[in-house]
């Protein structure tokens, strides 16, 4: 395991795996992953090389000692946990929403993403049994994990930050949300209100442009895809594809630190947004709204958004969810969206779908 500091270390780090030293060359294919938190002032990231891959067409390659121990986990159990703590608590989170609407007025920003916690005990948790059943209720979501020095960081993330391969590069950025609904007239009014909505498309604007203008300084050909509603079990999205062809010598460690972080997690412009959130979060996110992802020697990979997460120590669980604010944001609608998001893990682990 490697750690590094913000972005120029964890490009460095990338550059010395694929340098022509003979103690860092590695075969053509071989991966890393990598991860690294939403602030960089606020926690370090980290890069493994895995002793064991398993692709998504099945393919398995890896160490064979640990090959040959694998066996089968069995059915997944996830045991019903309660509920600890939120931070803040809900009427104090929509008065810091609140508070920034007013930043937003008074035209110091544009568009902040504010984002709040839930603390369960859930005694016999297991982080994988976790992520296997988000694996089948999500099925169309990048699952990912992350365990280090006691700490298990897993989720099932929506968001696309960034994919190459060969000169293929691909993004699918969202913004702007809307709970489902509890009946099929209901739901579809929600997609509709969702699609046409000005805040909606508003706040998802300044996301598409800010990864397009971002990617365009890396790829030869850039494309912007049609906005679509991406349906989810709990909830809907705006995303809008964003792809192209890759210029010479552009790997997928340097695209993601450029991109990272979006407007969709943490607003625009960038600096204001984060002092703001610096501010109104003070215990900050660490890998949660982050990157996760892995990378070859060929510069090749795929990473996502940290969303839809769980940390886990022991019993301990914590859940985080954010949502952008912007001109005509309220607060008591930006709780309820906040809400379906934890829901796609706090369901889970309360017992309560």
């Amino acid at each position: 395991m490697f750690y590094f500091r913000g972005r120029d270390e964890f490009v460095g780090v990338d550059v010395a795996w694929r340098s022509e030293d003979p103690l860092a060359d590695r075969p053509p294919g071989e991966r890393f992953m990598f991860i690294f938190p939403f602030d960089e002032d606020q926690g370090a990231g980290g890069v493994v090389k895995p002793a064991v891959v398993v692709t998504g067409d099945g393919t398995v390659s890896g160490e064979g000692a640990i090959l040959d121990s694998l066996t089968d986990p069995g059915v997944p159990h996830v045991p019903r946990g309660t509920i600890t703590g939120q931070v803040p608590e809900p009427d104090e989170w929509m008065s810091r929403v609140g508070e920034v609407i007013g930043e937003i007025d008074a035209g110091r920003v544009e568009k902040v993403v504010l984002a709040r916690r839930i603390d369960l005990d859930a005694p016999g948790v297991h982080p994988f049994d976790v992520l296997d059943v988000l694996a089948e209720r999500f099925p169309d979501t990048y699952l990912y994990g992350w365990a280090d020095q006691g700490t298990a960081f897993i989720g099932a993330s929506p968001e696309l930050l960034i994919e190459k391969r060969n000169e293929a590069i691909r993004s699918f950025p969202l913004a702007g949300s809307a709970p489902r609904g509890a009946t099929p007239a209901e739901d579809e009014e929600r997609a509709r209100a969702l699609f046409d909505g000005p805040k909606e498309r508003a706040e998802h604007r300044y996301v598409v442009d800010y990864v397009a203008d971002v990617l365009g300084g890396y790829m030869t050909e850039l494309a912007v895809e049609e906005r679509r509603i991406v349906r989810l079990a709990n909830i809907y999205h705006l995303g809008t594809e964003v792809v192209g062809t890759a210029a010479s010598n552009v790997d997928i460690t340097r695209i993601a630190a450029a991109l990272h972080p979006t407007p969709a997690v943490a607003g625009t412009p960038s600096t204001d947004a984060l002092r703001i959130i610096a501010r109104s979060e003070p215990s900050g996110r660490g890998w949660y709204a982050g990157a996760i992802g892995w990378a070859d020697a060929e510069g090749n990979g795929e990473a996502t958004v940290a969303l839809r997460s769980a940390y886990i120590r022991g019993s301990s669980v914590s859940l985080h969810a954010g949502a952008g604010i912007v001109h005509g944001s309220d607060p008591r609608r930006e709780l309820a969206e906040t809400d379906a998001k934890l829901r796609a893990v706090l369901d889970l682990l309360t017992g309560a779908g």
